[in-house]
């Protein structure tokens, strides 16, 4: 056994694959939040412990976690987007420790510790098959941890929290917060963003400019310069396409005649005084519409002309 697992730091699971049962270590963190931990696990974190508690807490007192706080220094404190995007949902005030200062949150740190080497160590011996096996033992220990009595006074810390912390909680929203992942990205020549598996448009005017891009589980939201200028339904599957919609396009690539949408949009004042003019980036191509143009009138009109002289014939 390693000698994290005899001091009640990990628990042992097994993945089972086919006959044989690999075990491996998890440590104490990882056996009750998300394998990975990063923007949209960390909010979710906080809505799953509010939930909870049945109440909103007014102060948080975060460390200075990359994933949640960007600065904090003595004159300023920057936090992550989804993470201050959180706290504005919830209507609660984060103040981050200081750095290298333990003391600011010291009372939290050691019931941490505490609560981690109880219920870690009353598991240490026991064999799961799965997260959720580990989730359900780990819940029903931190239940019976809580209503343990009091060595020196009267109660335990579950009766504790209902009659002197939770008349200080703020009430629950009806709704749980909904966990965003926030990026920033330079729109392409294709006006196409990315969420890591598939491509959705943006207009085409933007071509060029940093955008912000807001992902959630089901939807894909793109903001400039803080107004949405696009809105599309996540896809939890490889597409082989792009996900466009036909307003994002420039007008020629809606036109059964490009050239001359393609004309009337350079004579307009508007677009010839715009910095993302179409007329900037489709002129090159004008040439190639004309040629095909041409050259599908020419067959067309040797067509009918056959057709003509075979029935006269």
């Amino acid at each position: 056994m390693p000698r994290k697992a005899a001091l009640g730091l990990t628990l042992p699971l097994f993945l089972v694959k086919g006959n044989q049962a690999n075990q491996r270590w998890f440590p104490c963190p990882e056996c009750w939040f998300p394998l990975r931990r990063n923007h949209g696990f960390l909010t979710q974190e906080y809505s799953h412990a509010y939930q909870y508690f049945g109440g909103v807490t007014r102060l948080l007192i975060p460390d200075n976690l990359k994933t949640g706080v960007s600065k904090n220094t003595r004159y300023e404190t920057i936090l992550n987007k989804s993470y201050a995007e959180m706290a504005e949902y919830y209507e609660t005030a984060i103040v981050p420790a200081r750095v290298r200062a333990p003391q600011d949150k010291s009372l939290a740190e050691g019931t941490v510790k505490f609560a981690t080497t109880w219920i870690i160590a009353a598991l240490r011996n026991r064999k799961f098959f799965s997260l959720e096996e580990v989730k359900s033992a780990v819940k029903e220990k931190l239940d019976e941890l809580n209503k343990t009595s009091f060595k020196k006074r009267e109660g335990c810390r579950y009766s504790a929290y209902k009659e002197e912390e939770q008349s200080f909680m703020k009430p629950l929203p009806l709704t749980p917060f909904e966990p965003a992942v926030w990026s920033t990205a330079k729109v392409p020549l294709d006006y196409l963003i990315t969420d890591g598996k598939n491509k959705y448009s943006v207009p085409f005017d933007l071509i060029g400019e940093q955008v912000d891009i807001r992902l959630t589980k089901d939807t894909v939201e793109v903001f400039f310069h803080g107004s949405r200028v696009a809105s599309h339904p996540r896809s939890a599957t490889n597409r082989r396409d792009p996900v466009i919609q036909p307003e994002h396009m420039p007008t020629p690539y809606l036109s059964p005649i490009p050239h001359l949408l393609y004309t009337q949009a350079c004579n307009s004042k508007n677009n010839l005084q715009s910095h993302h003019s179409p007329c900037k980036w489709l002129k090159k191509s004008r040439n190639n519409h004309l040629f095909f143009l041409i050259l599908g009138n020419n067959i067309l009109f040797l067509f009918l002309l056959s057709n003509i002289l075979l029935y006269s014939n």
